[in-house]
């Protein structure tokens, strides 16, 4: 439920702000620099949420979790960057 390509473009983001080379980025991630490229171009058939969450994980990023009561009958999933 969590929007993959929300995750992909944080991750490219990261990527740019810390002037990442995706080889760079790859050693960082423990992964294939072609991994990197796909999720960069925001190709992510075959990424788990999972993995892009381990992904940010080992760039450097907390990543909280929250469940609590929705306020109406049906909950929502949201993505929030600090």
């Amino acid at each position: 439920m969590i929007p993959k390509d929300v995750l992909a473009a944080e991750i490219a983001r990261i990527l740019e702000d810390q002037e990442l080379t995706q080889t760079e980025a790859a050693y960082i991630m423990r992964d294939a620099p072609s991994q990197i490229s796909l999720v960069v171009t925001g190709k992510l058939r075959g990424f788990s949420t999972e993995r892009l969450l381990r992904m940010l994980a080992r760039l450097g990023r907390d990543i909280d979790i929250v469940i609590r009561p929705s306020k109406g009958k049906s909950g929502r999933v949201s993505v929030v960057r600090r």
